[in-house]
């Protein structure tokens, strides 16, 4: 890959809900986005453990992993607002 968004194309091509071929329901691009960002703050904070792979798969499926995860945490951070009462 060559630069950010074609790297985000690439990631789209795979997860994106209406034709992706792994697709992930409700996925923006801009989630898409931040997820990518977040990889590569990630990596730049390893110290070489964790090295990008130039757009590649690993890539990508490091970025889907960060994609599921912060979801998971949003949905149980919606959870405890609801279940502590504290919606508007």
């Amino acid at each position: 890959m060559t630069n950010f968004r074609e790297f985000l194309d690439y990631c789209m091509s795979f997860y994106n809900p209406y034709n992706g071929l792994y697709p992930i329901d409700g996925l923006t691009r801009e989630e898409l986005a931040l997820a990518t960002l977040n990889y590569l703050d990630l990596i730049a904070s390893c110290d070489g453990d964790m090295t990008w792979g130039e757009g590649d798969s690993l890539d990508r499926e490091r970025v889907r992993d960060i994609l599921i995860e912060t979801r998971s945490h949003n949905q149980a951070f919606e959870d405890l607002i609801i279940r502590e009462g504290l919606t508007a």
